[in-house]
């Protein structure tokens, strides 16, 4: 989608992850960065995609695949 192009390297790999239905607390063990900045990732990647939960990050890079 438009939207995905606009993401950031690491809001990609946060929406990527988000995708696979991890929590904040696993996507930041995951990239070794603090709960609070995956909190700011995941905000950003919900506004670029225009989507209003994490199962729509989901459904939009389904679709997008």
């Amino acid at each position: 989608p438009e939207g995905a192009r606009r993401l950031t390297a690491r809001e990609s790999e946060v929406a990527a992850l988000l995708a696979r239905r991890r929590t904040n607390a696993e996507i930041a063990e995951a990239l070794g960065v603090s709960v609070h900045t995956v909190r700011r990732h995941v905000e950003r990647v919900l506004h670029k995609l225009a989507v209003g939960s994490r199962r729509e990050v989901e459904r939009r890079l389904d679709r997008s695949a």
